[in-house]
């Protein structure tokens, strides 16, 4: 038998298996559609002729209305922020445009920056057409004293300057007063606090970080300057931190500084625990009421001269609505406007102006 007649009788074989082939479904793509009830939720009446199955489509359910009128994927303003604001960014953009979460969160990337890098682009006008963001350093403050006229800036949310210490370390709570000596070297070891005899090794931030600008106005006050730590001891992103603060040497000797939204919902490492300052363990109610005594606010941004429709100023004025404030609580951030009038609302810059003509802090009582 020659190879050419084996090679003719081979492909007629394969052809006519195709052939037969045919006759049956593609079992990798056929799917059954089962128009009789399982057993066990028949009635009594089962041998009654089952109704026909419709091979019309159902008919789609209509698209929600969008909660801001005119505002969606295809108008959305861009939005940049501090990093413990990233959570609240992905679930605005996946509300206000009707998309899960999941994807939000995977679409929103925040500048990689410090909060004090992110308010110089913003306030250059490189930045979004809309900022979430902690309170910039006094010195941005101060450079961009003029262009900070031409932003309405407000309080929107309410955080929180927390310590960490070692999981095993046993000093549970510090005073104000004693975290002032520690960070200017004057308490320089844990058995001056209550624990264990052992050198404080004072972890700090980077200068124009969120923290860092948290730290120097609510913890070194009355023209209290900071103690210089090693470089080692100085940390350029709030997880390397409390990475660095929960590692460092393993014995507990640690001390570092967070925001509480961070360091508590969005980087919690079990190494390591949250201090209570003056007694007050840091919670969203001490932080809310104020019996926490290191609190400040965050802030949305928006350029004054925005067109009372735009897609920025609209979200915005959301977002500052009772709408936005469940919306912020529902992610376990605080709500900074309590008590605040609704006309201080757009009053320009807060940095260097009170509210309604009184202080902020009047304005709020």
């Amino acid at each position: 038998m020659n190879k050419a007649f084996i090679r003719y009788f081979l492909l007629a074989m394969l052809c006519a298996l195709l052939v037969l082939s045919g006759c049956k479904p593609d079992e990798t793509s056929y799917t059954a559609v089962i128009t009789t009830p399982p057993a066990s939720s028949q009635s009594a009446s089962s041998s009654e002729p089952a109704s026909p199955v419709s091979s019309e489509p159902e008919a789609a359910e209509p698209a929600a209305a969008p909660l801001i009128d005119g505002i969606g994927l295809e108008n959305y303003p861009s939005i940049n922020g501090s990093t413990a604001n990233h959570p609240l960014i992905a679930r605005l953009y996946a509300e206000l445009c009707d998309i899960p979460l999941e994807e939000a969160e995977t679409l929103v990337e925040l500048d990689i920056g410090s909060t004090g890098s992110i308010w110089q682009r913003f306030l250059n006008g490189y930045g979004p057409d809309l900022l979430i963001a902690y309170e910039p350093p006094e010195e941005v403050k101060a450079q961009f004293s003029e262009k900070l006229e031409q932003f309405e800036i407000d309080p929107l949310g309410r955080d929180g300057l927390v310590f960490l210490a070692n999981a095993n370390n046993p000093v549970e709570s510090l005073t104000v007063e004693q975290l002032q000596q520690i960070y200017t070297a004057k308490l320089t070891d844990w058995s001056q606090v209550g624990g264990e005899s052992g050198p404080i090794q004072p972890f700090q931030r980077n200068a124009d970080s969120g923290s860092q600008t948290l730290f120097l106005k609510l913890l070194m006050t009355d023209g209290l300057t900071p103690m210089d730590p090693p470089t080692e001891l100085v940390q350029e992103t709030m997880g390397g931190l409390i990475d660095g603060v929960a590692a460092f040497d393993g014995e507990g000797s640690s001390l570092g500084y967070s925001v509480y939204y961070y360091a508590n919902l969005m980087y919690a490492n079990p190494d390591l625990k949250l201090l209570a300052v003056d007694g007050v363990e840091p919670t969203n109610e001490s932080i809310q009421s104020g019996e926490y005594p290191l609190t400040n606010d965050f802030y949305i941004a928006i350029r004054s001269d925005e067109p009372q429709d735009s897609p920025a100023r609209k979200v915005r004025d959301w977002l500052l609505s009772d709408e936005g404030r469940a919306l912020m609580e529902e992610e376990n951030y605080v709500w900074a406007r309590e008590g605040l009038p609704p006309e201080s609302r757009g009053a320009g810059n807060i940095f260097a102006q009170s509210l309604c003509g009184l202080p902020l802090a009047e304005a709020k009582g």
